[in-house]
């Protein structure tokens, strides 16, 4: 008799609502970059973790912003979901805010309920509310559009976590797991390995280099039990390339230095680290 029990998870939200955050905390892993620059995740990524008979399925996904057309983002979630989890659809939306509940918000609330999805709603970043009225008044916004699952929270603290980790066993379906128990992720080693070190790049420079920079690993090699790893970073200026390089090289260093203890401790290996400037003018 199968006893397998499997839930998918799609997380949502502003730009740095902390959704990268939340998504690794729920994984055990560091797999999603962070940063405070906006727009810092740019395509959804699937992460999986397995508890006994459990498996549970989140999916990042890109920030909200203004100039999105919500019910399309929705829409796209749940199509790139079935194309790449065998068209299965999604038990839980896990939706994000904080500060206030503005339009955009309450437009996705709204539709998410209408194709009937369960949602929980986390309030999250509460610590920054010196005013613990403005909380109040967000709980009774969203209670009146019939949502109970509110849980305010503070990322940084393991017991929210955990609690949230709970409200999210309650959605958990009776279904063989979709993926085998040593699987983390959908994407290949090559695309985590572009992204720790984008994340190094943005996190180092803040908001003097475009998030749109591009990252293309040239090779990965073995050698005496060392990986080599060849990566370039293709900008769009030729300016771009003192903000890179830093005073008497020491940004670029910092950011290889960084990358390294990261793609170490995820591939449990040991690396080097080749980081090529390349120019590529936009036409």
């Amino acid at each position: 008799m199968n006893n397998e029990k499997l839930s998918i998870i799609s997380i949502i939200g502003k730009t740095n609502v902390g959704k990268s955050t939340l998504f690794n905390k729920l994984i055990n892993k560091k797999l999603s970059i962070t940063s405070k620059k906006k727009n810092t995740t740019q395509k959804s990524l699937i992460g999986i973790k397995n508890k006994n008979n459990k498996q549970f399925i989140y999916i990042d996904n890109p920030g909200l912003n203004n100039n999105i057309n919500v019910i399309k983002y929705i829409k796209n979630i749940i199509k790139y979901i079935k194309n790449n989890l065998l068209n299965n659809n999604i038990n839980l939306f896990i939706i994000i805010i904080e500060k206030k509940l503005d339009y955009n918000e309450i437009k996705i609330i709204k539709f998410i309920k209408k194709i009937k999805i369960p949602l929980i709603i986390l309030i999250n970043k509460i610590d920054k509310l010196k005013n613990k009225e403005i909380l109040l008044k967000i709980i009774k916004k969203i209670k009146n559009l019939n949502i109970n699952n509110i849980i305010p929270t503070n990322f940084k603290k393991k017991k929210h976590i955990y609690y949230v980790k709970r409200i999210i066993n309650k959605f958990l379906i009776n279904k063989k797991h979709l993926f085998k128990k040593n699987i983390l992720t959908n994407r290949n080693n090559e695309y985590i390995i572009k992204e720790i070190i984008r994340e190094k790049v943005f996190r180092l420079t803040g908001d003097e280099l475009p998030y749109k920079l591009k990252f293309k690993i040239k090779n990965i090699h073995k050698n005496n039990n060392i990986m080599y790893i060849e990566c370039y970073i293709i900008i769009f200026k030729k300016q771009y390339i003192k903000i890179l390089i830093g005073k008497k090289g020491n940004k670029i260093n910092k950011i290889i230095y960084l990358s390294k203890i990261n793609i170490e401790k995820y591939f449990n290996n040991k690396y080097k680290i080749n980081l090529i400037i390349k120019i590529k003018y936009i036409k």
